[in-house]
């Protein structure tokens, strides 16, 4: 059966249901509804869209992830089902900074404009500088987390390198003294696709060691951008990569493209 069908058919009714009964409402007053609520009902069912997609999470670094602080999560990005993981993996309150394109997408524009997402429109230079400075006034409340993804597009081929990150992506975290949460994440572009090639799909993340306001506050946004990617690319290449491989092979030698890790 396709992915399509079999996953309408096990989490639609509660896809409509949360829709419906949440979402709509949270979109047409955002403020009115605690974070802390929205993101839990956006977990529990992003979490279920995932099990029916049979992912299976592998998840490392968890304790890195910041307890007593609001942080601004960056990661490399492969897949348009990497908002779904960091969804279902990020505890608390987390909202994103995408492209605008998704804000017009059914379902999707009102799940982003109920957690209060930022859409940016990458061709217009002063809209985005607005919705930019936007994300820095939000970031100075501190009510919640923030996440976005610096290379700007998905790099859809496995065993190319993380792209150069946007460096202006960190501006409103460095003006403001943010925390900055890296994250690393390999094989979710496997998910998405409409013709199954697998049982499971091992879906991998690793929340690497935040970088404080003391450790980057003598960098500008172009160095603390490439070391960020740089942190990203090694726990790809040296972690990740090679464990997707290790499980991929070893369990669907028969359908597994790559017996090679480039």
């Amino acid at each position: 059966m396709f992915h399509y069908p079999r996953v309408i058919l096990k989490v639609g009714p509660r896809i409509l249901a949360t829709y419906f009964f949440h979402i709509k409402k949270w979109a047409r007053h955002p403020k009115r509804y605690p974070m802390e609520l929205k993101s839990s009902k956006m977990r529990t069912l992003t979490r279920h869209i995932a099990k029916a997609f049979r992912v299976d999470f592998h998840v490392f670094g968890l304790e890195n992830i910041p307890k007593d602080e609001k942080f601004f999560l960056v990661s490399n990005h492969m897949s348009a089902f990497d908002v779904i993981l960091f969804l279902s993996v990020v505890e608390g309150p987390l909202s994103f900074v995408g492209k605008k394109e998704l804000a017009k997408v059914p379902f999707i524009g009102n799940a982003l404009k109920a957690i209060e997402a930022l859409c940016i429109e990458r061709d217009n230079l002063r809209q985005s500088l607005k919705k930019m400075l936007a994300l820095e006034e939000d970031m100075k409340k501190k009510n919640k987390n923030w996440m976005i993804f610096p290379e700007g597009t998905r790099i859809r081929d496995p065993l190319l390198p993380v792209a150069p990150f946007h460096h202006g992506t960190f501006r409103p975290a460095h003006k403001t003294g943010t925390t900055i949460l890296p994250a690393a994440c390999y094989g979710s572009f496997r998910v998405l696709k409409n013709r199954p090639q697998f049982k499971r799909y091992p879906v991998f993340v690793t929340f690497l060691k935040p970088i404080r306001k003391e450790e980057y506050e003598n960098l500008n946004t172009a160095d603390l951008a490439e070391i960020t990617r740089t942190m990203i690319q090694r726990e790809v290449t040296y972690h990740l990569r090679p464990l997707d491989h290790e499980i991929m092979s070893k369990n669907r030698e028969k359908k597994y493209r790559f017996n090679w890790i480039g």
